[in-house]
């Protein structure tokens, strides 16, 4: 098993696209998905998740979360921080870090699971992403496409 997979997670609405706006800058920087890479914009994937955390050594997933913290700042979470920060990532009904602790329960994690979060201001359905996320976006993009070489 080896190969890396990167999920962007979000919606159409306002800031939430975050997750989105990764995988968008990841490609316009020159990225290419094949074999070993796939990059991937997931819409609320909710309990689907799962499933995509199989069959590759790496996973990056990115989600809007919100923490009442300052809007495009940056998290990392390993998974001893999933339980005091499940109610800031991720907007969707069944959440990113749901699926993730589901997946745990379920041994099915990849050897390697990072997760990332945008802060995000508001997520308006139609709305376009705030500046401050959009530039948060490609700062992200660019730290994930520098790890790849790890």
């Amino acid at each position: 098993m080896s190969g890396v997979r990167i999920l962007g997670i979000g919606s159409p609405s306002g800031d939430d696209q975050a997750g989105w706006l990764v995988v968008d800058a990841l490609l316009a920087g020159g990225m290419q998905a094949g074999e070993a890479l796939v990059i991937e914009k997931l819409d609320r994937p909710g309990a689907g998740l799962i499933g995509l955390l199989g069959g590759v050594e790496r996973v990056i997933l990115v989600d809007a979360m919100q923490s009442n913290g300052q809007p495009g700042r940056l998290a990392r979470f390993d998974q001893k921080d999933w339980p005091s920060y499940g109610h800031g990532l991720s907007s969707h009904g069944f959440g990113v870090l749901a699926a993730l602790t589901l997946a745990r329960e379920l041994d099915g994690l990849p050897s390697r699971l990072e997760l990332y979060g945008i802060e995000i201001a508001a997520a308006h359905p139609g709305a376009a992403p705030g500046s401050e996320i959009r530039a948060a976006a490609r700062q992200l993009a660019a730290i994930i496409a520098a790890s790849l070489g790890d």
